[in-house]
């Protein structure tokens, strides 16, 4: 479907007030484009980091996990269940803030605190408590740092992509839109100046051939 074409005055002034505006959208659209592309690098880059994250997630809950299978078998599961029960609370917070990513966009940051503890006595009884159960809730407590830079890299993720897609509808609108926009008005003001200088030119050849009539008349 062909652009549309601006209501303007045909006139030289306003060719040349044209053709600045599509230098400018041109230059505004490369810009754009520059910035779109160091958006994808640093996207594919904060992927990696997120799939290398989960990875690890992943690696501390299965060590978790069979160490606390092992605990059960030394111990059985009823016993590494009551330890587990009686073993004081330790209590996690989240703090958020942000700092300033590329091309200046906020980047959320989060982070894991440990709650001040009481008494800095082992959580488990080590006289009692097989040491696989110990290491279990070690586990337990680095798979939950993990999951919070897993979102933190979700989130600065999500960011990311929010803004790509704005400069990619910029992009398209000032391509696919503006500046067809313009190229058509361009090409009418200038099949009218085009016109309009036949136009005159015809005029004083006109001119020119009843000067030379009258010239002859007149000897």
């Amino acid at each position: 479907m062909p652009a549309k074409k601006m209501e303007v005055h045909p006139t030289r002034r306003e060719l040349i007030r044209l053709k600045r505006r599509k230098s400018l959208a041109e230059g505004i659209a490369d810009i754009l484009q520059k910035d779109l592309e160091t958006l994808i690098i640093t996207l594919i880059e904060f992927r990696k980091k997120a799939h290398m994250c989960r990875d690890r997630l992943f690696e501390k809950i299965d060590q978790a996990y069979s160490s606390f299978f092992k605990a059960e078998m030394i111990t059985g599961s009823i016993t590494a269940k009551e330890l587990s029960l009686v073993a004081p609370i330790k209590e996690f917070n989240v703090e958020t803030s942000t700092t300033k990513g590329v091309l200046g966009l906020p980047f959320s940051v989060f982070n894991f605190v440990v709650g001040d503890t009481v008494t800095k006595k082992p959580r488990f009884n080590i006289a009692e408590t097989p040491l696989q159960l110990d290491e279990a809730a070690t586990k337990i407590e680095e798979s939950i740092r993990f999951i919070v830079k897993l979102a933190e890299l979700t989130a600065t993720i999500r960011e990311i992509l929010e803004l790509i897609s704005i400069k990619r509808r910029q992009i398209n609108r000032i391509r696919f839109k503006i500046i067809p926009q313009l190229d058509a008005t361009i090409r009418y003001v200038e099949l009218i100046l085009e016109e309009i200088e036949r136009q005159d030119a015809i005029r004083v050849r006109v001119l020119q051939r009843k000067r030379k009539e009258r010239s002859i008349k007149t000897i």
